[in-house]
């Protein structure tokens, strides 16, 4: 049986790149913005919420009365 090495290379077909370790975080600040502003806003939705029900109970117990 003959032995046909001339077709095995060492080298790559292409060379192989790591990644530096500033791309390994390089989307975290989007995602550190994205739950900033998502957050954010639900705070703020749940704030008007609780201002409405505050604003219902107070203005439940007064009673206005209109001059006729």
């Amino acid at each position: 049986m003959k032995d046909d090495f001339d077709e095995i290379r060492a080298e790559r077909e292409q060379p192989v790149r790591y990644k530096q370790e500033s791309e390994k975080f390089s989307g975290l600040w989007k995602q550190i913005a994205l739950g900033i502003v998502v957050g954010y806003s639900i705070l703020g939705i749940l704030s008007a919420i609780g201002w409405i029900i505050t604003a219902h109970v107070i203005m439940g117990n007064l009673t206005l009365a209109l001059p006729q």
